[in-house]
């Protein structure tokens, strides 16, 4: 299973994806999640989902 996620703030949007229990979406910024993509893929003919973009950010400090 591979997930996205969406958080509320114009500087993430859409991030990408997360697989195998992965986090996703933000921490510490205050944001809500506003959508999640599930895709389940199968073992043997799939391809992996790929990323341009990061499937979990935290904020520092």
């Amino acid at each position: 299973m591979d997930q996205e996620t969406y958080d509320e703030d114009d500087n993430f949007g859409w991030l990408g994806w997360a697989k195998n229990g992965e986090s996703a979406g933000t921490a510490g910024f205050g944001y809500r999640l506003e959508g999640v993509q599930i895709k389940l893929l199968s073992k043997t003919g799939d391809k992996p989902l790929t990323n341009t973009k990061k499937a979990f950010e935290k904020k520092n400090g």
